[in-house]
């Protein structure tokens, strides 16, 4: 029988809580929704144990110490508190359509060795004035957050890694269905990033795990944006990019990521830090790639050519240098 526990941090949403929630218990497939209350400035608790006693799907749970722990806390109890044996995620400010899990059931019947299902994600502006904060902070690409190709579970690491020759895209916190046995496999979420870990989770899903395409040609889930939402706030996530890749990193050594993987996160990894604001930085990375990748010198306008750029800057040395080599292996 396939059932999902629904795991739904709360914190700060008591205005859009009541929409997530029914939104999830309507769904023949969920057998249970976890709220995790995380301390929240609102009336959010309160509501919280409304929706318990109204719903006999509707869980509360609170962290032992009562206190504030961030949406990745949040989630690992609500993991593991879960009565079934599929997982997915709500956020408390958005909603899911009714095919929510439609795709994901046959496929997870079709298909036993999948561990997951991914689907696509609409978008809701609850004002004109959130609309505008969404797209002036560069995220009005994702309006129709998906896939863009279903692609084999062994190439969705590339397409999360932008190196795929034609699939790109993402998927979102509540378009992934997945089988509870992945967090003994892989682990929970990072609890050190108080922003990103679900990306950061589902990198790693991705490395060690069959996921499958679900419905990305259209909404199983709405993303409601409204003025408060916190990943518009630049700052705030600019705090944890560069732990982010770190932790990454040392996930997938720990883990072994299988080498074509490797490579892949390697280079990305290292367009990042040749970026980095920090130029000791940026060069430590620069020559550490170098040093272990030495053949991306030989690629015309490559990893290498732009790093160089982006590290040193694009100057009369730097330009010249560039072309000096081209030539030199063309």
């Amino acid at each position: 029988m396939f059932k999902v526990s629904i795991i739904t941090p709360v914190y700060n949403a008591e205005k859009y809580l009541r929409k997530a929630v029914e939104s999830a218990v309507s769904l023949e497939e969920v057998g249970e929704v976890i709220l995790v209350e995380d301390k929240s400035p609102d009336n959010a608790l309160d509501l919280c144990k409304t929706l318990e006693n109204e719903y006999k799907k509707v869980k509360l749970f609170q962290h032992p110490d009562k206190g504030n722990h961030g949406a990745g806390a949040s989630r690992n109890l609500g993991i593991n508190n879960a009565t079934y044996d599929y997982i997915a995620f709500l956020d408390a400010d958005d909603y899911y359509l009714p095919n929510r899990f439609l795709k994901d059931k046959s496929i997870f019947y079709s298909k036993p060795e999948t561990e997951g299902v991914y689907s696509a994600l609409g978008i809701h502006y609850y004002s004109n004035k959130a609309k505008e904060i969404f797209k002036k902070a560069g995220f009005e690409y994702q309006e129709f957050l998906t896939i863009s190709h279903p692609v084999p579970p062994d190439e969705l690491f590339n397409v999360l890694f932008n190196s795929h020759p034609f699939a790109k895209g993402e998927f979102s916190t509540n378009n992934i269905t997945l089988k509870k046995s992945v967090f003994k496999k892989i682990g929970l979420f990072n609890t050190e990033l108080k922003l990103r870990q679900d990306i950061h989770l589902w990198k790693r899903l991705a490395a060690f795990c069959i996921l499958e395409a679900g419905e990305i040609n259209q909404p199983t889930a709405i993303r409601g944006v409204h003025e408060e939402n916190r990943m518009t706030q630049k700052k705030e996530h600019l705090k944890y990019v560069d732990l982010w890749w770190k932790s990454l990193r040392i996930e997938f050594k720990h883990m072994g990521l299988e080498s074509n993987k490797k490579k892949i996160f390697d280079q990305a990894f290292y367009n990042y830090f040749a970026s980095h604001k920090n130029i000791v930085i940026s060069i430590y990375y620069w020559i550490e790639n170098l040093l272990n990748y030495p053949s991306i010198i030989k690629t015309k306008y490559g990893n290498f050519d732009l790093n160089t750029f982006n590290t040193f800057g694009k100057n009369w040395l730097t330009l010249h240098l560039i072309s000096f080599k081209n030539k030199l292996f063309r």
